[in-house]
């Protein structure tokens, strides 16, 4: 294969023209929704119950559903050209590389959403913030910073990548229906890491007081002896260098995997 064969910058450039001309539409409705719902049901929150935001931690959840709800939606519309037979033709004899279609859609799905979503937001605190002044005479007090410590928070962006990455890979599998088979694939992942975590756990601990219903799977054991009346509690960690291992894998490592398998499969599709 020539090099140009697999990214040429003035060839991406025309496909990313061609996707924006396509797609548009798509991407300004789904902006639209995104900060509708966002802004829309926040204000009639605070409309009828002026007390619903006052203080910054009370926005976070609607933040991260937000986040999470609509990353994880528009992800899983990637490749949706692939469900119809001719949609699909057409999308994979397009002159350009199967990794520029790729990275395009990796771009306006992955990157995009997620600047996007953060620039709606602080317009949506802005308008509630207006809101609370005019009803309260007082801001929204700032009590929660997204970024800052505990350093447990960073890990909620980490999950936003590679589950935007899952969903990625599950859009190159299935081309209806994307998010729900997808939804039910970690479902079914999850589940059958828990039952090797039991079994795992059955083995070195046995069957007493069923130890494997207590603690996290593959990261600490909690171990409880005596009773009825005095219990004593025994956690068991693993090794710190795993535990280090584990994150070093989730921050780096999980989200580039699953790209990189989503995309060998939808090179499979082309062939």
């Amino acid at each position: 294969m020539q090099p140009n064969n697999f990214f040429s910058p003035p060839r991406m450039q025309l496909y990313l023209q061609k996707h924006i001309t396509d797609h548009y539409r798509f991407y300004l409705m789904g902006m639209a929704a995104i900060f509708g719902l966002s802004t829309i049901i926040p204000v009639l929150m605070v409309l009828f119950n002026g007390d619903a935001f006052t203080r910054m931690n009370e926005i976070a959840p609607i933040y991260y559903m937000g986040l999470f709800f609509g990353g994880m939606l528009l992800t899983s519309r990637s490749f949706n050209e692939l469900g119809s037979k001719e949609k699909g033709i057409d999308f994979l004899m397009i002159p350009a590389s199967l990794f520029e279609k790729f990275i395009t859609v990796l771009l306006f799905t992955t990157v995009g959403y997620f600047l996007f979503y953060h620039l709606s937001f602080y317009c949506t605190y802005k308008i509630i913030n207006g809101i609370e002044l005019t009803l309260r005479h007082k801001p929204i007090e700032l009590n929660y910073q997204f970024l800052n410590n505990p350093d447990e928070k960073r890990y909620i962006y980490y999950a936003y990548f590679v589950l935007q990455a899952a969903f990625l890979l599950g859009a190159t599998y299935f081309h209806k229906v994307s998010f729900i088979k997808t939804v039910l694939c970690i479902f079914l992942l999850g589940l059958g890491l828990y039952l090797v975590n039991c079994i795992l756990l059955t083995f070195v601990f046995g069957f007493e007081k069923d130890m494997w219903k207590r603690g996290m799977p593959f990261i600490l054991v909690i171990k409880q002896t005596g009773g009825p009346q005095v219990w004593h509690t025994t956690t068991y960690f693993i090794p710190v260098w795993l535990q280090d291992s584990y994150l070093f894998a989730f921050r780096f490592l999980l989200a580039p995997i699953l790209w990189t398998i989503a995309f060998f499969r939808l090179k499979d599709q082309e062939i």
